[in-house]
């Protein structure tokens, strides 16, 4: 598949996998719910829009949409969905530096606009995301160990096939991959994308001066990111799925971000949002089951 197809692959999965997760969330909780498909009206009518900038802005706040959006479809292109081959094989190192570029602009804008909301938000973003770093990193270094390859492709198509569901090494790798999904792409319990009050915010309120064009383009970037973190899940858990031929492997990728998005939802719709200050514990959890996972994979 070439470039653009694994793009356009990516994109249409994110508004879809959103559209999943609010539509589990809302049948668990015995609500009709919005239809799986509203994700893509909502784009479409924010691609139509006009873009409504606050006055004191900067530069920085108009290059952050774009930014958000760019980084996340190259981190797209790195990551295995339905192939073991990948458009654009990069190092994880890489990869993880790339994945904190999109919170960097995002919280430059949060501030850019002299906002309360926007600076409290960010600071908020911020402090959640220097407590998920270790378990990252822990998590991308076990995944290397145990894939024997550098690359975010190589380490996830490198599992060895077979029997995964039964190595410890593997389900706790899958278990913190879980856990950072739910934190960095600001899912309850660590924060609430439907939330509309202010003061308990995380992400919401450091997006909230965007509109139009930039509020589609950061809401498409965080489609994409949730796919790229379930790719990731479903790759570890079942990597034979990845070596399917393409008539296979595309319905088999578009079933795994459908079963994420239940599982995602279902996960939301029974727990509550915690306190800010129970995330460490949280993500300590987190760090500790990666450790662990490297311990086992070194002890054989």
């Amino acid at each position: 598949m070439t470039f653009a197809a694994h793009i356009a692959l990516f994109i249409l999965l994110g508004p879809l996998l959103v559209g999943v997760v609010r539509k589990t969330k809302a049948f668990l909780s015995c609500r009709q719910g919005a239809p799986v498909f509203q994700p893509f009206l909502d784009l479409w009518k924010l691609f139509r829009r006009g873009v409504v900038r606050s006055m004191t802005a900067s530069w920085i706040f108009d290059l952050s949409a774009p930014v958000v959006l760019g980084a996340s479809l190259v981190l797209a292109a790195a990551t295995p969905l339905w192939s073991r081959e990948v458009p654009l094989p990069m190092h994880f190192i890489l990869f993880l530096y790339l994945m904190a570029l999109p919170r960097f602009f995002q919280t430059l804008a949060g501030l850019d606009t002299g906002s309360a909301f926007g600076g409290l938000g960010s600071s908020r973003e911020v402090a959640v995301s220097a407590m998920a770093e270790p378990a990252l990193i822990l998590s991308f270094c076990g995944l290397a160990y145990l894939g024997g390859a550098d690359t975010v492709s190589g380490m996830v198509t490198g599992v060895p096939p077979g029997r995964v569901l039964w190595r410890p090494d593997v389900i706790l790798l899958a278990g913190t991959m879980f856990l950072l999904l739910l934190a960095e792409n600001a899912r309850i319990p660590v924060d609430d994308p439907a939330t509309h009050l202010e003061l308990t915010m995380i992400h919401e309120a450091m997006v909230l001066d965007h509109a139009g064009v930039d509020l589609a383009m950061i809401q498409l970037a965080s489609g994409v990111r949730l796919v790229l973190f379930s790719a990731l899940v479903s790759g570890t858990l079942f990597p034979e799925a990845l070596s399917l031929p393409p008539f296979l492997a595309i319905p088999a990728a578009v079933m795994k971000v459908i079963l994420s998005g239940a599982l995602i939802g279902a996960a939301e719709a029974g727990m509550a949002r915690m306190k800010l200050s129970r995330v460490a514990s949280y993500l300590l959890i987190a760090t500790v089951l990666a450790a662990i996972a490297l311990a086992v994979r070194h002890a054989g």
